[in-house]
């Protein structure tokens, strides 16, 4: 049988087969992402344990830790911040070098800004807060995660 009369029988199959397989694709992306975001995940790494502790006990727990870590304007954005830190915090992970306090880089840190703004902006717009170029984390360090200093994913007293 010649394949041009082959793809003329069988093309309506052959696009349902191909819709088919693109869903249950996109399924699958959708449900790793959405795992991927949750504490459960981060908190699966050692060093990563004390962190999702002191969450646990915060009044933001609510949230995962994508809600706060990751941007939220596009998820082209959000899935290449999520891949470069993952990647970073993985080879960290891996080697056990992870410092004792662990702290949210600098670009983290704006991330992070840009979220409780997000979430805040009703409260924040009858403060001092509104005229921007302000910190949140400045003044809130310690309100989500506490003071922690952490040896080997273990709080030290």
């Amino acid at each position: 049988m010649e394949w041009k009369r082959y793809l003329e029988k069988n093309s309506l199959k052959l696009i349902l087969v191909g819709v088919l397989a693109a869903m249950v694709g996109m399924a699958v992306a959708g449900g790793g992402i959405a795992y991927a975001d949750k504490a459960s995940f981060c908190s699966s790494c050692h060093s990563m344990k004390y962190v999702a502790t002191t969450w646990q006990a915060s009044n933001h727990r609510q949230f995962t830790c994508g809600d706060c870590h990751l941007p939220q304007e596009n998820i082209v954005e959000k899935m290449m911040v999520k891949n470069q830190t993952g990647i970073h915090d993985t080879y960290h992970e891996f080697l056990r070098d992870y410092p004792d306090t662990i702290r949210v880089s600098g670009k983290g840190r704006a991330i992070v800004e840009r979220n409780c703004l997000r979430c805040h902006a009703y409260t924040v717009q009858t403060t001092f807060m509104s005229t921007g170029g302000q910190s949140c984390t400045k003044c809130h360090r310690g309100m989500i995660h506490g003071h922690i200093v952490v040896k080997e994913g273990v709080p030290v007293e």
